[in-house]
């Protein structure tokens, strides 16, 4: 295993102690009651069909009930009373899990979830795909199911308008393009073809060329990356000069373009490559962040709107970020809420709570609701440091 990825799995498997012991979870987590006010989001990526099957189960098992976005800002609006036993299911991204595997298990329990799509970075493919309540999905091998890389990775425009049609999914808003930009002229890395595709290129922050951002595998291989942060942080964007791309893209294209990344020595001759070269360019102006920011908020809005039909008014801030300059634009784009991850001194948002601030816990702990089959907590973890550590932990 990598030190970097090792590192980072380390750093992740620490985060929930950390955070017990700092009382940031509800104390459902540690096998205590659901109170009654109490309405968990749960927020989901993707979906595999034994993990995500074995958590509704639980919830119908129990008799939990799954709200609308919607339904649950009205109880927190105290519109309407808390339904016992009530959960919201988000899911963060549109990922192509959500249709070929997420979608038919809520169905078939006539469960509802809300997914916080990424309108600039979907397309339209004609041909829907595979789900896994479809005869031919059996043979299929799981990486195709699954969805997790490819052109896929992302439910298509198609996908979504099928859902939306069921009246059990709410699609909302989780900015146009999940964008990172450059915010300081130091080197962080480079473009490779793992950071261009599927969700790795959500990381991967955007590349000024003349009059447009480039995305994903658009940028040119070998192209440096600078230090960066999300665009809805408010940081000012540093726009570097074309210029500094140029000896690492020429390098890369000389010797093999992809096949250049099968060396071991691969970044050190990129980093050779750019020494000497002084990184230039200019900090944005206040209106070009102010003008983008807002395109990111309304022209998201705009879009999945004109898709799904429906009222798109809440919002999910890509890695849980965002300054004061992108949560006054959010209200004057239109929306109503904002969701986040966890939130300092809120382990679950109550009626009359910070509407720009809901707070969620992750998927893993939706086993730990009370009821029968009740997991325990030292077996959430379990399961989730084995994934982080590839399996290694039994």
């Amino acid at each position: 295993m990598p030190l970097r990825r090792l590192s980072k799995g380390v750093a992740e498997a620490w985060e929930v102690p950390r955070d017990l012991l700092l009382r940031r979870y509800p104390r459902f987590v540690t096998g205590g009651p659901l109170e009654p006010d109490e309405i968990p989001v749960f927020a989901f990526h993707g979906a595999e069909p034994e993990d995500f099957g074995r958590k509704l189960d639980h919830l119908a098992r129990n008799g939990y009930v799954t709200l609308s976005t919607d339904e649950y800002v009205a109880v927190l609006r105290r519109q309407r009373p808390a339904p016992g036993r009530a959960v919201l299911l988000t899911f963060d991204d549109g990922r192509g899990s959500f249709w070929s595997v997420a979608s038919p298990l809520l169905a078939r329990h006539g469960m509802k979830a809300t997914v916080f799509l990424v309108p600039g970075r979907m397309r339209s493919r004609p041909a829907l795909g595979p789900r896994l309540d479809d005869a031919a999905a059996a043979s299929l091998p799981r990486e195709a199911l699954l969805r997790e890389t490819g052109e896929g990775a992302l439910m298509s425009w198609q996908e979504v308008e099928a859902l939306a049609r069921t009246g059990l999914f709410d699609f909302q808003s989780h900015t146009l393009l999940h964008a990172r930009v450059h915010v300081a002229p130091r080197l962080a890395g480079f473009v490779t073809p793992v950071s261009q595709r599927g969700y790795a290129a959500f990381d991967q922050p955007l590349v000024a060329e003349r009059d447009r951002d480039l995305l994903g595998e658009e940028v040119a291989l070998g192209t440096p990356l600078l230090a960066s942060a999300p665009r809805t942080s408010d940081s000012p964007r540093f726009l570097e000069d074309p210029a500094v791309r140029r000896a690492c893209v020429e390098l890369v294209a000389e010797e093999g373009a992809e096949a250049f990344f099968a060396r071991t020595d691969w970044e050190r001759r990129l980093r050779q490559a750019l020494r000497g070269t002084q990184i230039r360019g200019r900090a944005e102006s206040e209106e070009e962040r102010t003008a983008a920011i807002r395109r990111e908020l309304g022209e998201s809005r705009q879009r999945i709107e004109q898709h799904t039909g429906g009222r798109v008014v809440h919002l999910c801030y890509p890695w849980h970020t965002a300054g004061a300059l992108a949560r006054r634009l959010a209200a004057e784009a239109g929306y109503e809420t904002a969701f986040c991850g966890k939130v300092e001194g809120v382990p679950v948002t109550r009626p009359g709570g910070d509407l720009e601030r809901l707070a969620r816990i992750g998927e893993d702990f939706v086993e730990l609701l009370p009821g029968r089959g009740r997991a325990t907590l030292a077996q959430v973890l379990r399961r989730k440091w084995a994934r982080r550590f590839g399996g290694r932990l039994r």
